[in-house]
């Protein structure tokens, strides 16, 4: 699936082509800044000529499922992509590839997009690969799909697709948000989708939202995870803080517990972090400096030190 990954990726860059708001999201609102004018660096250079070729090749493959036709809106692809090195007492040569890939298609009426992920659980997009813990089947979890919405804003969704080392699966997935005021707000959704190899499985997952007057942003994040192959279930709890420093530059605190419920309700790792989030050169261009603490019950819960090091880029949209 990877190798299938890297193949797409370098197709979409060689050619001349309602959902809870994660705490990426919330970073990004909050350094929202207006870049003033500067001259084109090598990089902007390279994010401009990334985002055309994308759009370029994704809009002949728009043009697939035209009826002949002009339509008002063309097909872009939007997405990151985020290159990390996080040593740690244990692996000081840990690397990780991050990147999540969403096609539009204007001539399916926005209701089809192509959806392509280095990891389809889209709640762990901030998790440290060594967080990822293979006995929970974090990792190696590249997902190619398809996802249908019956209309552009409908909090349902239908995907199609390929993950999970090579598997075919189906999902449906509902998603909403409830606002208590203008500073209280609960974020949910379930899903339930079938794999070739795993079989059914089904998500459940809560967030509780506090944004201040200061916009202090704090979130307590909750999800159980239901595997039918193994008859049992996955829980994960996380806290998460977010302190704006000014437009450029916040801080996020995160606490998370993650376990089983078999043999015994038992917790299989913690993990706290406190992650600098800087984007001083460009919008579209953030740095991360994160130092944290990982406990996990494969390595008998001994404290292991590290410091994850990122580099991101957005394209597309928002850039």
């Amino acid at each position: 699936m990877l190798c299938l990954a890297v193949s797409l990726c370098l197709l979409l860059t060689n050619q001349s082509d309602n959902q809870p708001i994660p705490t990426r999201e919330v970073v990004n609102n909050a350094q929202n800044n207006v870049e003033s004018h500067q001259p084109m660096q090598w990089f902007d250079v390279w994010q401009r000529s990334f985002t055309d070729s994308m759009d370029f090749t994704v809009s002949k493959f728009d043009g697939l499922f035209s009826d002949g036709s002009q339509s008002k809106e063309k097909a872009k692809a939007e997405g990151r992509i985020q290159l990390s090195w996080e040593p740690r007492t244990r692996d000081i040569a840990e690397t990780d590839l991050r990147f999540r890939i969403r096609v539009s298609l204007p001539h399916l009426e926005n209701r089809v997009d192509l959806l392509l992920s280095d990891n389809e659980d889209e709640t762990q997009s901030d998790t440290i690969k060594a967080a990822r813990s293979p006995s929970l089947g974090r990792q190696d979890n590249t997902t190619i799909s398809l996802r249908f919405r019956p209309d552009i804003n409908s909090h349902y969704s239908f995907r199609v697709g390929a993950g999970r080392r090579d598997q075919l699966y189906v999902k449906a997935r509902y998603r909403d948000a409830y606002a208590f005021n203008s500073h209280w707000a609960m974020l949910y959704d379930t899903e339930i989708y079938q794999y070739t190899r795993d079989q059914f499985g089904a998500e459940l997952g809560t967030s509780i939202q506090h944004v201040s007057r200061s916009n202090i942003v704090s979130r307590l994040n909750n999800r159980f995870y239901f595997r039918d192959k193994s008859n049992d279930w996955l829980w994960r709890h996380e806290l998460q803080h977010l302190y704006p420093i000014n437009n450029n530059n916040a801080l996020v605190y995160s606490l998370m517990v993650e376990g089983l419920n078999k043999p015994t309700y038992q917790v299989e790792e913690v993990y706290t972090g406190l992650r600098w989030r800087s984007n001083p050169i460009r919008e579209w261009l953030y740095f991360e400096v994160e130092p944290f603490v990982l406990w996990l019950r494969s390595e008998d819960f001994s404290p292991s030190y590290g410091m994850a090091l990122r580099l991101e880029a957005y394209y597309g949209k928002g850039e």
